[in-house]
């Protein structure tokens, strides 16, 4: 627990103590965030690695090494996580060092998910070890190994999708009554299934492999591609019914230009054009989404400073039903006055 827990989580303080340095705009300070963001990749590699990193670690480093050879994610017998957890340390310095604060802030996400990628590897790599119907023997060692590794990326995981987190915990969480019950199988396809929302691909991951072949059930999951480039922009996952949003979007501007408002209201509650887990993704969803019973943006910055703001968890929806229901600014609008329609309708859109 202690590298995995304690350092890992540190090395992120030491990230976010960099930007914090930078946007003080103090050079004293830790040399503007360039001393933090130094500590925070000694913290990860540690003093046993030697100037090339080819030494006999103890850090996370040294895992993403161990864990690298075992999943065939290494390029030339070297960990890829490391080479771009490296990568984006030294973007980050740059960053840094010109006083591009916020451009540094938005690498340390993307450091995060790679750091995370050992704890995946682990994960799976124990799941499989730690299930006795393809194991024998004492499993405690190797269930506790499983769950110590999980237990370091289940705040994430939970973030991403609740069930997952909870499945994954009754089946790996040490000391459970029926460890591994659903078998490494089910475990490491909920897994997979959380990859993108953490940040990575399955490629990231890779095969676990014993004695030099892949486990059953283990090779690299298939990261969704889409083919079609959206917007210049090339998507890694299926977001071609995401996208389909702007169809419901071009259907309330017509229909309100054509002071249509049930057919309008229609549109942007029920949806139309963009399919989501058997039902409708909508425009309206996109601001009384609730989760756990709270708002779904809560403790989102911006979230909480437009919702502060209007006083509304529901600001949004609020702001564009008055255009739809001739309510609040519009109460006294008039149905047959053609500047009131028009405005309803701006608002509205």
């Amino acid at each position: 627990g202690a590298q995995y827990q304690n350092t890992w989580m540190y090395i992120i303080h030491e990230m976010e103590d960099a930007v914090a340095d930078c946007r003080a705009g103090d050079l004293t300070a830790n040399d503007k965030g360039v001393k933090a963001i130094d500590e925070a990749w000694v913290f990860w590699a540690g003093s046993l690695e030697g100037t090339e990193g080819t030494g006999n670690g103890v850090q996370m480093y040294a895992l993403a090494e161990k864990r690298a050879a075992n999943f065939a994610t290494q390029d030339h017998g070297k960990a890829v996580v490391n080479r771009k957890v490296l990568d984006n340390i030294n973007v980050m310095r740059s960053y840094l060092k010109t006083g591009l604060c916020n451009a540094a802030a938005l690498t340390i996400s993307t450091v995060v998910s790679q750091m995370t990628v050992p704890l995946i590897q682990g994960t799976i790599r124990y799941a499989y070890h730690g299930d006795s119907a393809v194991q024998s023997g004492d499993l405690k060692k190797g269930r506790a190994e499983g769950w110590a590794f999980l237990a370091a990326a289940l705040p994430q995981i939970n973030a991403c999708d609740s069930g997952v987190a909870a499945m994954l915990r009754s089946n790996m969480e040490y000391g459970v009554a029926n460890p591994m019950a659903a078998g490494y199988k089910a475990v490491v396809q909920q897994l997979q299934s959380v990859y993108t929302c953490l940040g990575f691909t399955c490629a990231d991951v890779g095969a676990y492999a014993v004695d030099g072949e892949v486990v059953a059930h283990l090779q690299a999951c298939a990261t969704p591609k889409v083919s079609t480039r959206i917007a210049r922009y090339a998507p890694e996952s299926d977001v071609s019914e995401h996208a389909k949003i702007d169809l419901d979007q071009l259907k309330m501007e017509t229909t309100t230009d054509a002071f249509d408002w049930a057919a309008a209201k229609k549109v942007y509650a029920e949806g139309e054009n963009s399919p989501k887990s058997g039902t409708m993704r909508t425009l309206r969803g996109f601001s009384t989404a609730t989760k756990d019973g709270q708002p779904k943006l809560a403790g989102q910055k911006y979230f909480d400073m437009y919702r502060t703001y209007w006083n509304s968890a529901t600001y949004a929806d609020d702001f564009v039903m008055q255009g739809l229901d001739k309510t609040g600014i519009f109460a006294s609008a008039s149905d047959s006055d053609a500047g009131d329609n028009k405005a309803r309708a701006e608002i509205a859109n």
